[in-house]
C-alpha cells in the first residue's frame, strides 16, 4: 500500500511539474515573412528573396537556412514594450552537420521585420547578411455579418391550410 501511494505521489508531482514547465505560446508563432538578405562586404551582389516562418512550435525556418543545408531549429524571443510601439527581438543559432552556424538576430515591429544573419564555418564568417522585410500571412479583417434574410412565407401552403380549416 505504501509503494502505491508513493508511486502515485510521484506521478502527481512529474505531471504537475512537466505542465508548469509547458512552453508559453511566441506572440510571433505562425507568422511568415517575405524578406530580402543583403550580403554585406561584397560588391555587386544579388539580393536574396527569402521567407522566415515562425513555426507554431517555437522552432524558426527560412527556405535559404534549409537551402544552405542548416536545419530548422528553435528560436528565442523577447517582448520591450518600452517604447511607443511593441518590439519583439528573436535569436536563433542554427546549426549543421559540419558544426557550421547560421545565426540570426532581429526585430519586429508591427508587420516588419529587420535585422542581421551570419554564417560562419569553423569560426571564420562565410557569408553577413542585413535583411528586412514585412509579414505574409497578416489576418484580414473579417467582413461584417451579412444581414439575415427576412422569413418567406410560401403563399401555396398557406392558402392550402386555409382550404382546410
Amino acid at each position: 500500500m505504501m509503494k502505491k501511494i508513493g508511486l502515485l505521489s510521484l506521478l502527481i508531482i512529474s505531471f504537475f511539474t512537466a505542465f508548469a514547465q509547458a512552453k508559453k505560446k511566441s506572440p510571433i508563432d505562425g507568422r511568415i515573412y517575405t524578406i530580402t538578405l543583403t550580403e554585406e562586404g561584397k560588391k555587386k551582389t544579388e539580393p536574396i528573396k527569402d521567407d522566415m516562418t515562425f513555426v507554431a512550435v517555437g522552432k524558426f525556418k527560412s527556405n535559404y537556412l534549409i537551402q544552405a543545408q542548416f536545419q530548422q531549429t528553435e528560436y528565442e524571443y523577447e517582448v520591450d514594450s518600452t517604447s511607443s510601439s511593441v518590439l519583439i527581438k528573436f535569436t536563433v543559432e542554427a546549426k549543421d552537420a559540419d558544426n557550421g552556424r547560421f545565426s540570426w538576430e532581429g526585430t519586429i515591429e508591427g508587420d516588419n521585420v529587420s535585422g542581421s544573419a551570419i554564417i560562419r564555418k569553423k569560426g571564420k564568417i562565410i557569408h553577413s547578411y542585413s535583411f528586412t522585410g514585412s509579414q505574409k500571412n497578416k489576418k484580414k479583417a473579417k467582413p461584417a455579418p451579412k444581414a439575415a434574410a427576412p422569413a418567406v412565407v410560401d403563399s401555396t401552403k398557406v392558402s392550402e391550410s386555409l382550404k382546410t380549416e
